[in-house]
């Protein structure tokens, strides 16, 4: 039986479309036409929809003939983590959780965005899920940086790692106690992604672990040029 979705498919490049489009103009019409409350207000917005997206995907999954299980459905991966980091952001502006969100976001959703998993997604309720709370990440982070003028300050590459590796230490744990995959410690999700390059321990370990640093400091470099362009 054909699998309801194909990366890549219509419905694929409409989502992923919809959401770029998004990307640039919340934050250029925030810019450009809304006042400091307003701005305030459409960031509180992003945070309802973002984290209730998050519970009605929670409950959707309750009632659904799939069910809601412990080993996968808790917002553990660097995804959920980046949905309440970028929420916490917004409403506080704290500058290391924009900085792990400005990582985890890039570096994470932007990757489910563009190679997301096909047997996660089986109806267009999960595709709908799956693409706009991915998005919402993306744009949360945007709109930290183009409307807050939040940028990247000096060590924040390092800090990101080391605070990520202090957080696998903890999902590790979980993981092992709950025979799950969170944050795809144990194996890597069954995706066409050419930046896994192993897919057994201990080199998929080291494969994550050095492509992933890789990956952060190629992310960090459009923020970099960018704080240089603005601080003139």
């Amino acid at each position: 039986m054909e699998p309801f979705f194909q990366p890549w498919s219509a419905d694929h490049k409409f989502y992923i479309i919809s959401m770029a489009a998004l990307w640039v103009l919340i934050p250029f019409l925030s810019n450009k036409y809304l006042g400091e409350d307003s701005v305030k207000k459409v960031a509180l917005l992003l945070v309802v929809s973002i984290i209730g997206l998050e519970l009605v995907d929670d409950i959707y999954r309750v009632f659904d003939e799939r069910g809601w299980f412990i080993t996968t459905d808790l917002p553990l991966h660097m995804c959920g983590f980046s949905v309440f980091a970028t929420s916490w952001a917004l409403i506080t502006k704290n500058q290391t959780v924009f900085e792990l969100s400005y990582f985890w976001g890039f570096g994470g959703a932007l990757q489910a965005i563009l190679t997301p998993d096909p047997s996660s997604i089986v109806n267009h309720f999960y595709l709908f899920s799956f693409m706009v709370s991915h998005g919402l990440i993306i744009l949360n982070v945007l709109y930290l940086i183009f409307v807050f003028k939040m940028v990247l300050t000096k060590g924040a590459l390092f800090r990101t790692i080391i605070i990520t590796n202090i957080l696998l230490v903890g999902i590790a744990c979980i993981n092992w106690l709950l025979d799950a995959n969170y944050f795809y410690i144990f194996e890597p999700p069954p995706v066409q992604n050419p930046l896994i390059m192993a897919r057994e321990h201990p080199l998929y370990f080291v494969n994550m672990e050095v492509i992933a640093i890789l990956v952060l400091y190629i992310i960090s470099i459009p923020m970099l040029i960018y704080r240089n362009k603005i601080e003139k």
